[in-house]
């Protein structure tokens, strides 16, 4: 038990310096584009959405992690704003439709992804490249249409490209290009929809943390948004089609939200495997001592034996001692034991292989012991001695 304690005492040493040394672990960089509002990484949005109260203020800025369809079937929405910044806009045909709805009822959506639902686009009358590299390292500049917002000299991005642009604009009596690359291609446009206006923008890391810091691209972000107006009610920002429903949808969500909470369970269920594995194989089920069975005949002969020694009675002992041995001649030899004459001398030293001399010994001493009624201790013991080396040179 004591080994045991040890091994949990050095256990439980080992992992309390090990959480402490991952919490003052410097955490790595990480370059993962995830434009999600909490991400302070560079490809995250944690400037633009906190700063989206100096765009819009005094509008409330709400957070959604569900479905377009969820959420704007179930409310009445007039001049508000859906703002989605996501690497990817992947969305399904209920969501599509009740989208352009909600932007037909008189409301705004600003759309910035690097590749947008096919049926999507061609609702709005626009074509993307078929494909767009967020790898790739030779960026383009971009710029505004607009002669009051458009900088004078373009802005440009060091690492990773932003000259995601559409190839088509099928509807120009509804699209207004707001902004270009450098080849005057157009990667924004504002699309009129019923009452209200859709803005989709085809670079969305002009909008994570790292482009917003180079240099004075944060101007960049903040004239895009400006497209929307200012005295929109509410401004709803997409957190579904970046990250899905919230949180974690196990029963361990609450341990798996929580970076430290996460690392402590997995530890915890690493040194319950490693307890397991070792009692398994240090311990077994303790095994029975199972006493053996007493050889009740030694009993037996021990107690006749103290009877017979206690009474003195030799000639019962010896005459026990000679049937004993005639039996064994009979059954063994097949030698008749009526009259024990020559003959059978001469017959029981050929088939046992003792000398003459040997049986006709025992036979004297029987005859002794017939003719005279007490049986002295000598007499006992020169027949036990003779029949006992008969037993042992007898052939087997």
């Amino acid at each position: 038990m004591k080994s045991y304690r040890r091994f949990i005492l050095i256990f439980g040493v080992l992992l309390v310096l090990y959480v402490v040394a991952e919490i003052n672990r410097p955490q790595p960089l990480s370059w993962k584009i995830t434009l999600s509002k909490d991400d302070r990484n560079p490809y995250g949005a944690y400037i633009l959405f906190n700063r989206l109260q100096d765009l819009f203020p005094g509008t409330p800025i709400n957070t959604l992690r569900e479905p377009a369809y969820n959420f704007i079937h179930d409310n009445s929405l007039k001049n508000t704003a859906y703002v989605v910044v996501a690497p990817h806009f992947e969305i399904g045909k209920p969501d599509q439709d009740e989208l352009l709805g909600f932007v037909n009822d008189g409301n705004y959506v600003f759309i910035s992804a690097a590749s947008i639902n096919k049926k999507f686009l061609d609702t709005l009358g626009l074509e993307t490249l078929d494909f767009t590299d967020f790898w790739m390292k030779d960026s383009t500049a971009i710029n505004f249409v607009n002669p009051e917002l458009k900088a004078d000299s373009s802005y440009r991005y060091r690492r990773f490209t932003v000259d995601g642009r559409f190839s088509a604009v099928n509807k120009p009596d509804s699209t207004t290009i707001l902004g270009t690359t450098h080849k005057s291609d157009p990667n924004f446009v504002r699309v009129e929809f019923g009452s209200g206006a859709v803005y989709i923008h085809a670079a969305p890391l002009c909008f994570s943390n790292y482009f917003m810091l180079y240099r004075d691209n944060h101007e960049y972000a903040s004239r895009a948004l400006s497209y929307l107006p200012d005295d929109v009610s509410a401004v709803y920002w997409d957190e579904y089609y970046k990250l899905g429903r919230t949180g974690a949808t196990t029963p361990l969500r609450f341990f798996l939200n929580d970076h430290w909470l996460r690392i402590a369970l997995w530890l915890s269920i690493a040194a319950l495997v490693i307890y397991v594995l070792f009692e398994m194989k240090r311990r077994q089920r303790i095994i029975p001592v199972i006493e053996p069975l007493r050889n009740s005949t030694i009993d037996f002969v021990k107690t006749v034996s103290a009877v017979y020694l206690g009474q003195k009675d030799n000639r019962s002992i010896a005459n026990s001692k000679v049937q004993y041995w005639l039996q064994y001649i009979r059954r063994r030899y097949y030698l008749q034991t009526r009259e024990l004459n020559d003959e059978f001398v001469t017959v029981l030293a050929k088939r046992s292989g003792v000398a003459e001399e040997k049986v006709r010994e025992i036979i004297a001493i029987i005859s002794e012991i017939e003719g005279s009624h007490p049986v002295s201790d000598q007499v006992l013991l020169r027949l036990n001695y003779r029949i006992d080396n008969f037993y042992i040179s007898s052939k087997t």
